[in-house]
């Protein structure tokens, strides 16, 4: 292919565009290698127990579930926590932005890993909640029940006080493993969140704002994290 030019363009832009199409280009083999690095982890620890948790999708929210079986015929398991506890009003914004995306993901990944949500709030909760969001591909699980959340860092002191944290864990010669798991604060898994991604494109770039917009708001979130002092 030549060399882009849009109409009207002029000499300043194409060179600061092509400028920065070497940052762009650094950028993503940075992100290439970081991956590769976390390929060659030593292996994690293995799982604590077959946790037993309840699915949340249409037509078999409560139905009993082990972590084991989570991974259907594969050796991968991506397992996101969402923040959304029983007492809550409605789940984390940022949470819910990101499994928005996640949900039309969902097919792609799971031909090659096992791709699941999991939250504390009761099964009927959250498959109220994938309803009005229209996520149908996701599959999603509550540990209402479970110690999961507590024992891998997916909550604070109490049920109520949940974390947003991707873990993947693998299968190997029968037994999991933990593999990996986000420990970042802030934007943790911020190369897969479309809404923020999207924004660095545009002049204005990201707005300075905690959470997404949405058309909700969590009170239970703004009471007892976004307005904490």
């Amino acid at each position: 292919m030549s060399e882009p030019r849009y109409p009207n363009e002029s000499s300043e832009y194409r060179d600061a565009r092509d400028a920065l199409l070497k940052d762009e280009k650094e950028l993503v083999e940075k992100v290439k290698s970081v991956a590769a690095k976390r390929r060659t982890l030593p292996l994690g620890g293995q799982l604590k127990e077959d946790y037993v948790f309840q699915w949340a999708n249409d037509g078999k929210a409560g139905q009993r579930v082990k972590f084991s079986e989570l991974f259907g015929d594969k050796n991968t398991l991506l397992l996101y926590s969402f923040m959304y506890g029983q007492n809550w009003d409605n789940p984390c914004p940022s949470c819910t932005s990101l499994v928005d995306g996640f949900d039309r993901s969902w097919y792609q990944v799971s031909q090659n890993a096992a791709f699941v949500a999991i939250a504390k709030a009761t099964p009927e909760q959250i498959r109220a909640w994938a309803k009005k969001r229209g996520w149908s591909q996701m599959a999603l699980v509550s540990g209402h029940d479970s110690p999961y959340q507590a024992d891998y860092k997916c909550q604070g002191e109490s049920d109520d006080m949940q974390w947003p944290v991707m873990h993947v864990f693998r299968k190997l010669e029968g037994k999991i493993f933990h593999f990996w798991g986000t420990e970042l604060a802030g934007n943790h898994v911020d190369t897969v969140w479309p809404y923020w991604n999207l924004m660095d494109f545009t002049p204005e770039g990201r707005p300075d704002i905690p959470t997404p917009p949405q058309v909700f708001r969590s009170r239970f979130l703004e009471e007892h994290y976004l307005n904490k002092k």
